[in-house]
């Protein structure tokens, strides 16, 4: 059984951090919950608070955008990110 988030507000919340403690911020407080309510795949959205419109919003996106890349990299014996199915599927079939 595959359980899929596909609307999360992680992204936002580790990218509020400094960029030095993402990985370890989303394996400490993050990963446990995923783990715990057994989520296989975590759709990532990026929302651009309002606070940063108009003018931020291009920084801000691109933040979380490295976020994600870091907490990949970071944890990368627990996480894969992926950007197409293939690369999902993949994923899904390593586990």
């Amino acid at each position: 059984m595959m359980v899929a988030d596909t609307h999360n507000d992680l992204l936002m919340a580790v990218s509020a951090r400094a960029p030095g403690l993402w990985a370890e911020f989303f394996r400490s407080r993050w990963l446990p919950q995923l783990r715990q309510g057994g989520v296989t795949l975590q759709v990532l959205p990026v929302f651009i608070e309002s606070q940063f419109r108009p003018e931020g919003s291009l920084r801000q996106t691109l933040r979380m955008i490295e976020c994600a890349h870091v907490i990949a990299e970071g944890n990368a014996d627990a996480v894969a990110l992926c950007l197409d199915a293939a690369q999902i599927d993949a994923a899904l079939a390593e586990d």
